[in-house]
């Protein structure tokens, strides 16, 4: 099984200890270090940003265009498929017909037809898509890119805030993290994996006096580096550490039973949303909570073989968790703040294979953004009467990372320093979608 690289030794060092571990071993020491530091560059200045938060609904496996966003309903039957496409709030846009929720809520997105890229490994592409750049010729899932992952720069930029980590992943996304991760930023950023609440709420087990020997290691840390900073700066960005670990803000996020049934039933919580649509609550909760990005997933869209039944089990649930969410969100007042993105590593071939599937393709396949900043209600760039090549306003991976991180206040041309001393920026060549922008 491949195996990601921990990468990022050189930046290892005591204030940037990796904050998912010191949760779960409950080391106030080092967490303690961890938030301090980022409080204070919470201080130092604010982020100018459209948006407070971003939730990615990833689709691992590569979701099928011509079944969902891109139907080509003139096709061929063993282009078309067996799904019916239908009507939408948009005047003659059209989707599958297993998302009737979307469809009825199309005027809240905006949809990318013509994303296009030439990685057509799962491993390749999705290191492509989550991190925003094309990944070097030695990357192909036992080794990593080397290259961060969106999260993990918004994480690095803007820190936690209210005691949870900033960068957390639903339900762990363990497919694409055996070879994506933190890159060349610290370990300290990487996304924090799982959604058991235990390892987000304080030790209630731990003795007073095991509490006081962290405090008292916190001490010695804080002694040792006190020339960064001065001591009344140390000792007001302690105590708001302190404060925030032991809150329980990170538990009670993932608490969904004190929500009420009508949120529950808007996700399909009990019925077909299952998991996906527990997941996207979640996701609401933990940003509420503090959380700045979230990513959601389940399962696999790789329909090589059976695409028409497995994909008749799984699009309802998505169709319940993605239009529940952003509805959710929207009557809660914070959608203007939030940034939903749906967005998987490629599409699926235009032909119905012999067994019934569809295999990969990356030439042109469709994503949607809604939310803040977010021009809405539109559809931007087209493919071609079978989904296999773009032919309007060809969209990037590059384009859709200088996106993101544009509106939650990150300059995607930002240079930093690699390991090695090297400059590099987060995107290369690349300026945000602009017509899609508010």
């Amino acid at each position: 099984m491949p195996q990601r690289q921990p990468g990022c030794h050189d930046f290892q060092t005591a204030s940037q200890i990796c904050r998912r571990d010191f949760i779960q071993a409950g080391l106030l020491g080092g967490l303690g270090l961890t938030l301090s530091a980022a409080l204070q560059r919470q201080a130092l200045g604010g982020v100018n940003s459209r948006a407070k938060s971003v939730i990615l609904v990833w689709l691992q496996g590569g979701v099928s265009h011509h079944d969902t966003l891109d139907p080509k309903p003139f096709a061929s039957s063993d282009i078309r498929g067996e799904f019916q496409s239908i009507s939408t709030r948009l005047p003659g846009v059209r989707v599958g017909e297993q998302l009737p929720l979307i469809a009825a809520n199309l005027d809240k997105f905006a949809v990318i037809r013509s994303v296009t890229h030439a990685e057509a490994a799962h491993e390749r592409g999705s290191m492509y898509m989550v991190e925003g750049r094309r990944p070097g010729p030695g990357a192909n899932g036992a080794q990593a890119s080397g290259n961060p992952q969106l999260g993990t720069i918004v994480a690095h930029e803007q820190g936690p805030r209210n005691g949870l980590p900033a960068f957390v992943s639903i339900p762990g996304n363990d497919f694409t993290s055996r070879f994506t991760g933190h890159g060349y930023l610290p370990a300290g950023c990487a996304e924090f994996r799982g959604y058991q609440a235990a390892s987000l709420q304080p030790n209630k087990q731990q003795p007073p006096e095991k509490f006081q020997e962290r405090l008292g290691l916190l001490d010695a840390i804080r002694q040792r580096d006190q020339h960064n900073l001065g001591s009344n700066a140390w000792d007001e960005f302690e105590l708001q550490a302190r404060d925030i670990i032991h809150s329980g803000a990170g538990g009670k996020a993932f608490e969904i039973d004190s929500e009420p049934d009508s949120i529950k039933q808007l996700y399909g919580i009990g019925g077909q949303g299952g998991e996906k649509g527990k997941y996207a609550l979640i996701a609401r909760r933990l940003i509420e909570a503090g959380t700045r990005y979230v990513t959601i997933g389940r399962h696999s869209w790789d329909h090589h073989s059976n695409i028409f039944p497995m994909l008749r089990k799984r699009l309802p649930s998505m169709d319940l968790a993605l239009s529940g969410l952003v509805l959710d969100l929207e009557q809660r007042g914070m959608l203007d703040e939030t940034l939903v993105v749906y967005m998987t590593e490629y599409g699926r071939t235009p032909k119905v294979n012999a067994d019934g599937g569809r295999d990969h393709w990356p030439n042109a396949f469709s994503i949607a953004f809604a939310g803040a900043g977010i021009k809405t209600g539109q559809v931007l760039g087209s493919s071609d009467e079978q989904g296999a090549r773009v032919t309007e306003r060809p969209v990037s991976p590059e384009e859709i990372a200088a996106t993101i991180l544009h509106l939650v206040g990150i300059n995607p041309r930002k240079v930093i320093p690699k390991p090695d001393g090297r400059p590099t920026q987060y995107v290369d060549h690349a300026e945000p979608i602009h017509e899609i922008l508010a």
